[in-house]
């Protein structure tokens, strides 16, 4: 009698351990704890289980677990943090194929003599230990590297997983019926097997965290049902918290790349590569001979993107940055620089830079891969934030660094409903007012698109191998070795673009401009247009306009009623910047207030400010309203490049005595226009 108490409190106690050790797990200060209090309570368990008056010998015993004992030490001690996935992938088999072998014996053992409840836990308990360690040793093959980790399909596949499947359900229903069947039972069985094969195949490595944790749910709700069939309430607990939060934990990885669990399953994501986003315009990369550095990895022949040396890295980082933002990705993992990384925070940190860590819940090969990495470099949990949490600071951000993050980072995600990943939320890397992305190459991610980031203006590619790369430049800040990014990076640098020469213009310097603001500025109207949208610049424009505010100077929003792509298009950025709707005025209220402003900024408007519509009767935009921006004393116009408006033609306003142009991206000339002019007071 004594031993069923002893052994109903052991597993009492061990399944309060387990449901504490899930709670800690939620926050990473805790997380060490809660994998404590488990092992404890799995150990506790044990012992509970060892004093079964059933046992009649403990030799084969003492040897499984010494045998255990030593491949766990081995694979602990041996296994790579950057190979947790695969690691991961090996223990679902494992307890997968133990769950069905006790499963078989069981059945083999009383046979006919099953009831309906026991035959349906057993039949239960084969199915999905049969089907989880097929599956998650294919899983752990294609995480490998061992096959093609690119989705293998063939005709009338989703058909034939179907019809397998209905098969094992079909022969389940038989054998509870006829649970003598031996036939059946062992039919089903090998089924399963089959099955899981068939379930991973067409699964591509973009979809495998979700797969690891729908197989842990499936390897805990196979432990779960052989509880049932022993008796054992210490498995039916642990295999039902696990099985539990293996559902919850593929929810959130399914929301996290907005996919349906069927898609993940029969879709095939990811075995046909997107089309390549045009290449960039209106810039011009780094030379090809100071981008290289040494012992960096040759980014293959592609479109025209920028570089970044070691030494501009460093000079970008050090000079020209008061926040950062890592976003760690499985580049990171595979070339083991968490270490690195980690380095690198404490360096910029020491220079009076704040440092944050951006986590996507997929980044990486299994949930919670990069948290992982991280915990093991001791880079401190506070200053790990999860997507929701930091998306809304990437544009407030000097420099977003990316390491090997590929697809979630993709602002196709966004902006191209054709893609494949089109609805996935993303982290807004690209918000960022500079982006260095470090990457061996120009090859797509896992999805196997192509990252449009890469080719944007203010993005610099930092080539080569990950721990190598962080590691020049964690040297190359300390010891000052630092070197000015060149002004053909566009946005990565202080001043805008310069537009080639052409006659009649003027053009200003971020200095020149902010000197005009500081000493002739006593009004100031802003006219918004689709360059600000384009740019998404309305935040650099509020913060410029509440420095003028804050300096007496009287700041006006002149709005013209097409301004942009739709109507309203800059009443609502200018909102969701928190412009103050009594600033913004329409053309008719504010037309005549022009030629009272010592300055009109036009930022991107190109057709409603061209006095054409005036004074050209040949225009095609003759007769239409516009805002009266050349009565003003000063016009700073805000724009990449000469190039005409949506109708097609030039702008008289531009070659204007009164009129100079300050030429660059309007977020990038805006951002700098500010700090300029900050610096001045």
């Amino acid at each position: 009698m004594w031993q069923t108490y002893l052994i109903d409190f052991s597993y009492l106690i061990a399944s309060i351990l387990f449901i504490l050790g899930l709670k800690f797990l939620n926050s990473p200060e805790s997380a060490r704890k809660g994998v404590l209090l488990a092992e404890i309570g799995m150990a506790i368990a044990i012992v509970g289980t060892l004093i079964q008056h059933e046992i009649i010998s403990y030799e084969w015993i003492a040897v499984g677990l010494v045998i255990g004992t030593i491949i766990g030490i081995v694979i602990a001690v041996w296994t790579p943090m950057t190979h947790m996935p695969q690691r991961t992938a090996l223990s679902h088999a494992f307890g997968a194929i133990a769950v069905s072998l006790v499963g078989i014996a069981e059945y083999y053992k009383h046979g006919a003599d099953l009831g309906t409840i026991k035959m349906a836990a057993i039949g239960f308990e084969c199915l999905l230990g049969s089907l989880t360690f097929t599956g998650s040793m294919l899983a752990f093959f294609k995480l490998q590297e061992w096959m093609r980790g690119a989705p293998i399909t063939f005709k009338g596949q989703n058909a034939l997983n179907m019809g397998i499947l209905a098969s094992m359900i079909g022969l389940l229903i038989y054998l509870l019926f006829v649970p003598s069947a031996a036939w059946a039972f062992y039919v089903m069985v090998t089924l399963g097997f089959a099955f899981g094969i068939l379930l991973v195949l067409p699964i591509g490595a973009a979809d495998m965290p979700v797969v690891i944790s729908l197989l842990n749910s499936y390897a805990g709700l196979a432990g779960s049902a052989t509880g049932f069939v022993l008796s054992n309430n210490v498995l039916i607990i642990a295999g039902a918290l696990d099985g539990a939060s293996g559902v919850i934990l593929s929810i959130i990885m399914c929301k996290a790349m907005n996919r349906s669990m069927f898609n993940v399953l029969f879709g095939a994501f990811g075995g046909t590569p997107a089309a390549a986003p045009s290449a960039p315009k209106a810039h011009q990369p780094i030379p090809a001979h100071a981008s290289q550095t040494a012992g960096a990895v040759a980014a293959p022949a592609g479109p025209s993107v920028n570089k970044l040396t070691v030494e501009q890295a460093a000079g970008l980082f050090k000079n020209k940055s008061k926040s950062v933002i890592i976003v760690p990705g499985y580049g990171m993992a595979a070339a083991q620089a968490q270490h690195a990384v980690r380095e690198l925070g404490d360096v910029l940190k020491s220079n009076g830079i704040s440092v944050k860590y951006a986590i996507h819940p997929v980044a990486g090969r299994m949930p919670g891969h990069m948290n992982v990495l991280l915990a093991e470099a001791n880079v401190p949990y506070p200053d790990l934030f999860d997507m929701e949490d930091i998306n809304e600071d990437f544009e407030h951000t000097d420099v977003a660094l990316v390491i090997g993050a590929n697809d979630v980072t993709n602002p196709a995600a966004r902006n191209n409903p054709q893609s494949p990943i089109y609805g996935m939320p993303i982290l807004d890397v690209d918000k960022a007012k500079h982006v260095v992305v470090c990457k061996r190459g120009m090859a797509p991610g896992f999805a196997g698109i192509d990252n449009e980031l890469y080719l944007m203006d203010k993005t610099f590619m930092f080539f080569g191998d990950a721990k190598a790369s962080i590691g020049k430049l964690v040297d190359a800040i300390k010891s000052n070795t630092t070197a000015e990014v060149p002004a053909t990076g566009a946005a990565a640098v202080a001043s805008a673009t310069a537009e080639p020469a052409t006659p009649g213009i003027k053009q200003l310097s971020p200095d020149e401009a902010a000197d005009l603001f500081k000493n002739k500025a006593k009004r100031v109207i802003i006219v918004p247009g689709y360059g600000m949208a384009a740019a998404q610049a309305q935040h650099a424009v509020r913060d410029l306009g509440d420095m003028l505010k804050a300096k007496g100077v009287k700041v006006k929003y002149a709005i013209h009623p097409v301004a942009g792509r739709m109507p309203g298009h800059m009443n609502v950025l200018l909102a969701e910047a928190n412009v103050p709707y009594t600033d913004l005025f329409d053309m008719e209220d504010i037309n005549d207030e022009f030629e009272e402003a010592d300055v009109a900024l036009v930022v991107g408007a190109n057709d409603v400010t061209n006095p054409a519509a005036k004074t050209n009767p040949q225009s095609p935009i003759y007769g239409m309203p516009i805002l009266d921006v050349e009565k003003a004393k000063v016009v700073i116009v805000c724009k990449r490049s000469m190039k005409p408006g949506f109708a097609g033609i030039d702008n008289d306003l531009y070659l204007m005595p009164q009129t100079y142009m300050y030429f660059g991206d309007a977020k990038t000339s805006i951002g700098k226009l500010v700090d300029t002019m900050k610096a001045l007071s």
